[in-house]
């Protein structure tokens, strides 16, 4: 009787550490947005991200008017919302130059950097309730350079 209560509770004991395990295991990435605002340097823990790419059909090979499209879209999930880079987007129309960084903290996976210019914040959208937060930026960006190499 004893033998198998030992086997119970060591089957029960590697459950729970294979569970526990596989947990610590979903935040292997770390990602980041960084943008300059004046003097400081803003830095927000991102939960995804997604970058989008498209050519209008429309699209004007004018060399005048292809200076002034944005057809670079960022889309970034934040846990929680970041009033110094809401402040940041809100208070600079022009557009705000940053990165977009993705580490592998075990460094199994290469790192992921995408530098953007001239952004804008094009949609927002913030859901609170008790248990849950969450932020949405959409961006709107003049230039994008995934891994060193830039989008035309």
């Amino acid at each position: 009787m004893n033998k198998k209560s030992l086997t119970l509770l060591a089957i029960v004991f590697f459950f729970l550490t294979q569970i526990s395990y596989s947990q610590f295991d979903e935040k292997r990435t770390k990602i980041e947005i960084s943008i300059k605002d004046g003097n400081k340097t803003i830095i927000v823990p991102v939960r995804s991200s997604t970058v989008s790419f498209s050519r209008s059909a429309n699209s004007v090979k004018d060399t005048e008017n292809s200076n002034d499209s944005k057809n670079y879209y960022l889309s970034i999930d934040f846990e929680k919302q970041d009033i110094n880079l809401l402040r940041a987007f809100a208070k600079n129309k022009t557009g705000i130059d940053g990165e977009l960084t993705m580490i592998d903290i075990y460094g199994k996976a290469p790192s992921r950097k995408f530098e953007f210019k001239g952004a804008t914040l094009d949609a927002l959208s913030d859901q609170l309730n008790g248990d849950y937060s969450s932020s949405y930026f959409s961006l709107n960006c003049r230039s994008l350079i995934i891994d060193g190499v830039t989008l035309e």
